[in-house]
């Protein structure tokens, strides 16, 4: 973390270093982290639909009654990314958040491969992928012995919040987000606890490239981000409501200032939603995930306050 302000703030700058700077770090943790057992399955229909699956040893730590489960969205920017990073520390990213949130807290943790642009991605398929990995949950892993009830938490990573955002706003999930979402347990099945949206630009101020072309659409780059699609519901009078779901917006230190305008803008204006902005200290826009399972305190700090926000949206009685 210490070398990370020297590297700036711009994504394209920072990618490599910080890669570079954590690798020694996450390699040293290899034996912990290929010990959490994990599980390889199809969720979708295609060959890129597949999620990895990290078991606890452990039950989850207080004060969660049932099975917390927690799904994690990488980013690349709409072209890359990839459950386990293949050439990059002994494959260990991103084995390495599954590995400790499962370990420390209990957690089970979801990590799915989305389709990205290579993969004839185009808006909203990154909702649909979100869509799809839920209802893996609910129809799959909530007929394993002790999975009957979940509390599931999401957190999107900068492309990953994207789709996260687009499944949480747009109308084509509407009846699949009111499927998961209420304000208390009445009994078995899947809830949506709580969402954390890390890294996210809410919108690309005016910017138009090739890449959010082909994915968000020729001229609907802000009609199609989070904040377009969320005043779009806004003047319809349909905006969406999440009841008994906590959301948290973190921002890195180092994060381009358009993530943080954006993000604290979006939680303006999503005035409907019980949302929370805080800033991880240190970091930049790649290091939070490269940081968990170093077993470094101030790396993993972030994940810590992900826990404690989690424990927040915890089912309270069975």
């Amino acid at each position: 973390m210490d070398k990370l302000r020297a590297f700036g703030t711009t994504i394209d700058d920072v990618l490599l270093p910080t890669f570079a700077a954590y690798a020694p770090y996450i390699i040293a943790k290899e034996r912990e982290i290929k010990s959490t057992r994990y599980e390889t399955h199809k969720y979708g229909f295609t060959a890129r639909q597949h999620l990895d699956i990290y078991y606890p040893d452990k039950a989850p730590v207080a004060p969660f009654h049932v099975k917390p489960v927690f799904i994690f969205l990488y980013g690349g920017g709409f072209v890359g990314g990839d459950r386990v990073n293949e050439g990059f520390a002994h494959s260990l990213i991103f084995k390495n958040v599954g590995h400790y949130f499962a370990s420390n807290f209990g957690f089970t943790v979801i990590v799915p491969d989305y389709r990205l642009i290579s993969h004839g991605a185009k808006f909203p398929s990154g909702g649909e992928d979100v869509k799809l990995v839920v209802e893996w949950v609910k129809t799959t892993l909530s007929r394993k012995e002790g999975y009957e009830s979940i509390d599931l938490f999401i957190l999107g990573n900068s492309a990953g919040g994207i789709h996260l955002s687009t499944y949480l706003l747009a109308p084509d999930f509407k009846e699949a987000r009111e499927a998961i979402a209420a304000t208390e347990r009445l009994g078995r099945g899947v809830l949506l606890r709580g969402v954390i949206f890390l890294g996210v630009p809410f919108h690309w101020a005016g910017e138009d490239n090739a890449i959010l072309r082909a994915y968000l659409g020729e001229g609907q780059i802000f009609e199609n981000s989070s904040i377009g699609l969320l005043r779009r519901e806004k003047k319809k009078g349909s905006e969406p409501v999440l009841p008994g779901v906590k959301i948290s917006i973190l921002v890195s230190e180092l994060d381009p200032d358009l993530i943080s305008d954006s993000s604290q803008q979006f939680k303006s204006e999503w005035t409907s939603a019980d949302i929370t902005y805080d800033v991880v200290e240190g970091h930049n826009h790649i290091s939070p995930q490269l940081g968990l399972g170093t077993g470094i305190e101030k790396e993993e700090a972030w994940g810590v306050q992900v826990v404690q926000f989690c424990k927040l949206g915890a089912t309270n009685d069975v």
